[in-house]
C-alpha cells in the first residue's frame, strides 16, 4: 500500500472511530431526554436537552472510558461569512476528540421538520445542509450530520421529502454525488440516511441524515 493510501486509510479509520463514537453519544442523548421532549419545543430547546443528556453520560462513572477523550459542546458559535459577535453563526451541537491538536470535531446540524411551518426546505436550505455544501459549516470535515427533529406527520414522509428535494434538483444547489442511502449504524439510531455532495473550495462532504422522533404530545 502506497504512502498516500496508507494516509486515507488511516484517515478514513479515524473518522469511522469518531462517527460511531459521536453518533452513539447522539443515541444515549436522545434517549435519556426523550421524555422531556415534545412537538412544541423549539430546536434549540431539543438540542438543549439532548446536549445536558450527553454531558450527563461524560460524566457518570458507568461510561465506558474510550469517551473520556470526548467533550459535547452545544450552540458552538463560530466565525465565517465576517460575521463578528454577536452576529456569528452557531453549530448546533460538536463532539470533541482531544486524541490530537487541533481537536477533531464532529457536527450536528440540527432542524425542526413540521409540516406548515417547518418545511423540508428549511432543512436543505441555506440556514441548514448548504452551510455545510458551502463550506460554512465542517470545512476541515470529510463528513458531518444534519438531525431532524419530526414533529409531525413520520418518517417515511420526510424521508420521502428530503429524497424528492436532492433527486429533483435542477439547478444544482446540492452538488450531489451520490443521492440519498440509508445508512448501516447504531441500533438506537435507525432512521438514517447519508448523501454525498460537492464543495468548491475542499473535499467532498458526506452528510448523515438522522431523523428524530420529537412527535410527543402532538
Amino acid at each position: 500500500m502506497g504512502a498516500n493510501n496508507l494516509n486515507q486509510f488511516t484517515q478514513d479509520a479515524y473518522s469511522y472511530g469518531l462517527r460511531r463514537l459521536a453518533h452513539q453519544l447522539l443515541a444515549w442523548g436522545y434517549q435519556d431526554a426523550k421524555a422531556h421532549i415534545h412537538c412544541k419545543l423549539e430546536e434549540e430547546d431539543i438540542t438543549g436537552l439532548i446536549a445536558k443528556a450527553i454531558k450527563n453520560r461524560l460524566d457518570s462513572p458507568s461510561t465506558p472510558s474510550r469517551f473520556n477523550r470526548y467533550g459535547v459542546i452545544d450552540e458552538e458559535l463560530i466565525s465565517s461569512e465576517g460575521r463578528m459577535g454577536k452576529h456569528r453563526r452557531k453549530l448546533d451541537l460538536v463532539v470533541t476528540d482531544s486524541h490530537k491538536r487541533p481537536r477533531t470535531k464532529y457536527i450536528f446540524e440540527a432542524k425542526r421538520l413540521r409540516k406548515g411551518s417547518h418545511s423540508i426546505g428549511k432543512y436543505v436550505g441555506k440556514d441548514g445542509m448548504q452551510c455545510f455544501i458551502h463550506g460554512i459549516y465542517g470545512q476541515a470535515c470529510r463528513e458531518s450530520a444534519m438531525l431532524g427533529y419530526l414533529q409531525s406527520d413520520g418518517v417515511p414522509y420526510w424521508e420521502s421529502e428530503l429524497r424528492r428535494r436532492l433527486d429533483n434538483d435542477r439547478q444544482e444547489q446540492f452538488q450531489t454525488i451520490q443521492s440519498l442511502q440509508k445508512a448501516q449504524t447504531i441500533s438506537r439510531l435507525p432512521h438514517t440516511w447519508t448523501s454525498e455532495h460537492k464543495r468548491k473550495r475542499n473535499q467532498p462532504i458526506l452528510l448523515y441524515h438522522i431523523f428524530l422522533d420529537c412527535s410527543a404530545n402532538c
